[in-house]
C-alpha cells in the first residue's frame, strides 16, 4: 500500500458534525481506506470488513457503486483518507466543521442618531459572522461569537442580514431595521417640533402680529375719526349760535332805525 503522506490531495470534501460523507473513489473487487496511513477499512469478496473501532457501526459500502460512506461524522474525523487498490490509490482531504446554527438578532441601544444591532450565535468554530447592507459586507468576524452594527437614523430603511457561515453552509437571518429600531418613530416625534418651531411658529406669529397692528390701526382711525366728528360738531354749533346772535343783533339795529 501506498503511504498517504506521498498522495496528491484529489478533492477536498466537506461535512458536519453529524452528518455523512461518501468517498468519491470506489474500491471494486478487494481494497483498503486509510485515515492518516491506518487502515480503517477493508473490502474483500465477501464485503466490508471494519479494522478501526472508532469507525464501528459508522461505515458502509455499496456493492453496487462500489463507494464508502463514513456516517455520524465528528470533529476528530476531519483528516486525508486514501483509498487503495492494488498499486492504485487516491487521497481526499475530509473537513468536519460544527453545523451552522442560525444567528439570533438583538436592539442593544436606541438613540437620537441611530441604534445598534448585535448579531450573535452560540458557537463559531471555523466560521464567519458576517453583517451585510443589502449586498454589501459591512462588518465580519472569524473569532467572536458576537458582531454589532451600528446603523444611522437615515439608513434605517436600508435592508439588513446577518449571516452565519462556514464552508459547511450558512444561515442567514434577515433584519427589518425600520421596525426593530424604534429611533425613527422618536427621531420623527423629535422633528415634528423642529418643524414646528422652524416653520409653523413663525407663520403663525406672524399672522397674529399682523392682525394685532390691524386691529390697533383698525380702532387708532376710528379714534381719529370720533374726534375729527366731534370737532367738527362743536363747530357748526357754534356757528349757529353766532348767526342766532347776529340775526338778533341786526333785527335789533333795524328796529331801532324805524323808531
Amino acid at each position: 500500500m501506498t503511504s498517504s503522506a506521498a498522495q496528491e490531495v484529489k478533492q477536498n470534501l466537506i461535512s458536519t458534525v453529524e452528518g455523512e460523507v461518501t468517498i468519491p473513489e470506489p474500491v471494486q473487487g478487494r481494497g483498503f481506506l486509510l485515515k492518516e496511513r491506518l487502515v480503517i477499512a477493508s473490502v474483500r469478496p465477501s464485503g466490508l470488513e471494519i479494522d478501526s473501532k472508532c469507525f464501528l457501526d459508522r461505515l458502509s459500502w455499496d456493492p453496487d457503486t462500489g463507494r464508502i460512506t463514513i456516517r455520524r461524522l465528528q470533529s476528530n474525523d476531519s483528516g486525508i483518507y486514501v483509498v487503495n487498490q492494488g498499486e492504485r490509490s487516491e487521497s481526499f482531504k475530509l473537513s468536519v466543521y460544527d453545523a451552522v446554527l442560525e444567528p439570533g438578532v438583538t436592539v442593544t441601544s436606541v438613540s437620537s442618531e441611530g441604534c445598534t444591532l448585535l448579531c450573535a450565535v452560540d458557537q463559531l468554530s471555523g466560521g464567519t459572522l458576517s453583517w451585510y447592507q443589502g449586498e454589501d459586507l459591512v462588518n465580519q468576524s472569524s473569532t467572536q461569537r458576537s458582531l454589532p452594527l451600528t446603523v444611522d437614523r437615515l439608513a434605517l430603511r436600508s435592508s439588513y442580514r446577518c449571516v452565519s457561515a462556514n464552508p459547511a453552509g450558512n444561515l442567514t437571518r434577515s433584519v427589518d431595521a425600520n421596525t426593530s429600531c424604534p429611533v425613527e418613530q422618536l427621531t420623527g416625534d423629535e422633528e415634528e417640533p423642529i418643524w414646528l418651531f422652524r416653520i409653523v411658529i413663525p407663520i403663525v406669529c406672524g399672522v397674529t402680529f399682523i392682525l394685532f397692528l390691524s386691529v390697533i390701526i383698525f380702532y387708532v382711525e376710528r379714534h381719529l375719526q370720533a374726534s375729527i366728528q366731534q370737532k367738527g360738531g362743536v363747530t357748526q354749533q357754534e356757528e349757529l349760535e353766532y348767526g342766532r346772535c347776529n340775526t338778533h343783533v341786526r333785527y335789533n339795529e333795524m328796529q331801532a332805525k324805524e323808531n
